[in-house]
């Protein structure tokens, strides 16, 4: 018995009014610098917060808001 298979395609939809970033485009909201998509290299376990997911370019946590938490990387508009 002969079987053949063919490639399994991906395809990448979105929901409505959803989009992709481009991570070259976001930026630390505090101090304006690049946020990087990579965990930063040093993280307090003191804080009891879960590791950032974001971090600057010398991979320090991104700065924290007025509130005390870690900021957020927002999207730089061109």
């Amino acid at each position: 018995m002969h079987t053949t298979t063919t490639p399994a395609t991906t395809r990448t939809t979105t929901s409505a009014g959803r989009r992709f970033i481009d991570p070259n485009d976001l930026i630390c909201p505090e101090c304006r610098d690049r946020a990087l998509g990579v965990p930063p290299v040093y993280w307090q376990v003191s804080d009891g917060l879960p590791v950032a997911g974001f971090s600057h370019p010398d991979r320090t946590a991104l700065c924290r808001t007025p509130a005390g938490q870690i900021a957020e990387p927002v999207e730089v508009t061109r």
